[in-house]
């Protein structure tokens, strides 16, 4: 028997389909006996009626919103996306047989400070979220949002419900936090770009961050720097499948593993960043043969702070391109 946060996503959330692997993933660790505790993200991406670019693009700057008000405004329309997918994820469990029971940051005791739109998490008193699961419920707590010191809700950035399930798995002191999404963990490249890139069994929280922060959306850089912090082990699941997952952990990456840990890229509308994230320590065996191949597909060497990732400036409309072909080129560092 394990104390375990489930994190679901938006993806995990849009759809009756996926709403129901949701829901069995709950069921299944609540039927192991597992303590559970629910974070989720809000439902679908920008489009859909409750995605969080949805909502705030009901906010029309020109309109003559005040500024010294925006970043409040906007932060609690943000927030609502999670607190719609809360509401229904109770509604739904429970009426299939599983209490249930959602919090807003309010009532899950999550305090962060900082700016709008980009605070921090300070601090959870988990006194509500305990009292739910010992009363044999489950709580479904809104991700992303967080309480000021001054009473106001305040959002704690985009992909901010990673780094909600891990402040409650570190404050609640859970054994694991599932970070479940639409993929089976985390891939030495993004398996939508390069379908058989491997995907890893473990990364220690370092490899972890240094990986997010490059680009590789599946983990909030935020998440791996608080699990590090308080020694939360993570595993990054499939909700759409019964694998392992990754787990993301203290434990050192082992000195045979692979060169490259991944292949990661940040696109903005005309330019894209690719970098090549490779061990500790390595960078300079895959530097050469990483440089002439971004070379000879149009891609310039781009300045680092990490010393061990090798990133290259290409066109944004040619990073997918620039990301396949550096993958082949070392795939087998």
């Amino acid at each position: 028997m394990a104390f375990i946060i489930q994190k679901f996503g938006g993806t995990s959330v849009a759809s009756p389909q996926a709403r129901e692997r949701m829901l069995a993933k709950v069921e299944a660790a609540r039927a192991r006996g597992d303590r559970v505790a629910v974070v989720v993200s809000a439902m679908g991406r920008s489009g859909a009626p409750y995605a969080t670019d949805t909502l705030l693009g009901l906010l029309d700057e020109s309109h003559g919103m005040d500024a010294s008000s925006s970043g409040l405004i906007r932060d609690l329309l943000a927030s609502c996306g999670e607190t719609i997918s809360a509401c229904l994820v109770a509604s739904l469990l429970s009426a299939r047989g599983t209490k249930a029971v959602p919090l807003s940051a309010y009532t899950a005791g999550i305090s962060a400070s900082g700016p709008f739109g980009d605070a921090q998490i300070t601090d959870v008193d988990s006194r509500r979220i305990m009292a739910v699961i010992d009363s044999g419920a489950v709580p479904i707590i809104a991700g992303f949002q967080a309480v000021a010191p001054d009473g106001g809700i305040v959002t704690i950035g985009r992909g901010g419900s990673d780094t909600s399930a891990v402040a409650i798995g570190a404050w609640a002191k859970a054994d694991y936090v599932d970070i479940y999404t639409d993929v089976p963990g985390v891939a030495a490249a993004d398996p939508r770009v390069v379908p058989d890139a491997p995907f890893l069994p473990r990364l220690d929280y370092r490899s972890m961050y240094r990986l997010a922060s490059n680009g590789a959306r599946v983990l909030h850089d935020r998440s791996a720097l608080l699990g590090e912090r308080f020694g939360v082990r993570i595993r990054v699941r499939s909700t759409f499948d019964d694998g392992e997952g990754t787990l993301i952990s203290a434990e050192p990456m082992p000195a045979d593993s692979p060169v490259v840990l991944g292949i990661a890229s940040n696109k903005t509308e005309h330019d894209a960043i690719v970098t090549v994230v490779c061990r500790e320590g390595t960078g300079a065996s895959a530097e050469p043969r990483a440089t002439a191949t971004a070379l000879g597909m149009g891609a310039r060497p781009a300045a680092g702070s990490d010393p061990d990732a090798l990133a290259f400036s290409c066109r944004s409309d040619d990073a997918q391109a620039l990301v396949k072909g550096l993958f082949k080129a070392l795939e087998n560092l």
